[in-house]
């Protein structure tokens, strides 16, 4: 029978549903929604069961031209710093932000029923696309600088501190009697290095990352399988640091690729509300 302390410390290793998980289910349940309704969208294209000028196919249309100009809510709201609590905060219209990101193509998709049509139309829908795409790569950039959905940047030197804990917690999981510190412990120093500079951190992204996941793959096949709670910790613990040495590194690449999108994507949306515009204006007039 195990005892009181054993059992304690079993349910403090089971998975927690936490906030940050949730929301990773929730975002890939989205995307593989969006990702089905564009894939039965372009089986079902030559059906007429939409029609771009009146009905439904026309409601779609203006659903997604609304929804991309609503984007412009989650920059407003960024940049009101003294907005009141009820406004919601960053991070809610964030995702908003994404969701609608999404939806908005899609009924526009479904508008032009996956043809590029006129001349102006299909201006139109190429700038969509564009648009959207830099929107998916943008929220890739976001996530290696930030702390999930939270307006919340990261830096090199919280990153440092995240590695010295789990160094420090695999310790006392007794890593430090089997060599495993000596091993793992000079990958912090060069990631702090690698991420100080956009050029030794961009180098970091493929030499650091393949390195660290070759060597996380070989000291796991070095651990004893079993049910033994601290190896499972300390197997946990281990994939925890490499992923913050793999941040750490990563980081000044990752800010300035945001910086540059961010210079990037705003002219490319104004681009996009011009096609819109043009589109609507040809489409009632001609």
């Amino acid at each position: 029978m195990a005892s009181r302390a054993e059992k304690i410390a079993a349910s403090r290793q089971q998975p927690r549903l936490t906030a940050g998980l949730v929301e990773r289910f929730v975002s890939v349940g989205v995307l593989c929604a969006v990702v089905a309704a564009i894939v039965f969208g372009w089986l079902h294209r030559k059906e007429s069961w939409i029609n771009p000028e009146q009905g439904v196919g026309y409601a779609l249309g203006i659903i997604g031209g609304s929804l991309m100009i609503a984007l412009l809510a989650y920059p407003i709201r960024k940049r009101t710093r003294s907005a009141p609590r009820a406004a919601g905060s960053v991070g809610f219209w964030f995702r908003l932000h994404m969701f609608m990101g999404l939806m908005g193509p899609l009924a526009i998709l479904y508008h032009s029923r996956f043809t590029w049509g006129a001349l102006n139309s299909a201006f139109a829908l190429g700038a969509m696309i564009v648009v959207a795409s830099s929107g998916l790569i943008g929220r890739f950039f976001y996530s290696r600088v930030h702390r999930g959905y939270s307006d919340r940047k990261l830096e090199v030197r919280a990153l440092k501190q995240e590695m010295d804990e789990k160094l420090a917690a695999m310790q006392a999981s007794g890593a430090e009697t089997g060599g495993l510190l000596e091993r793992i412990q000079p990958f912090e120093d060069r990631a702090v290095r690698a991420g100080s500079n956009f050029w030794s951190s961009a180098a970091a992204v493929a030499g650091l990352g393949y390195e660290t996941r070759r060597v996380h793959r070989s000291l796991l096949a070095d651990l004893p399988r079993g049910a033994d709670l601290r190896t499972e910790r300390l197997r946990s613990l281990l994939g925890d640091y490499f992923e913050a040495v793999r941040r750490a590194a990563e980081f000044a690449f990752y800010d300035r690729l945001l910086r540059l999108w961010h210079l990037l994507h705003l002219p490319l949306f104004i681009l996009l509300v011009a096609a819109a515009v043009l589109h609507i204006v040809a489409v009632h007039m001609y």
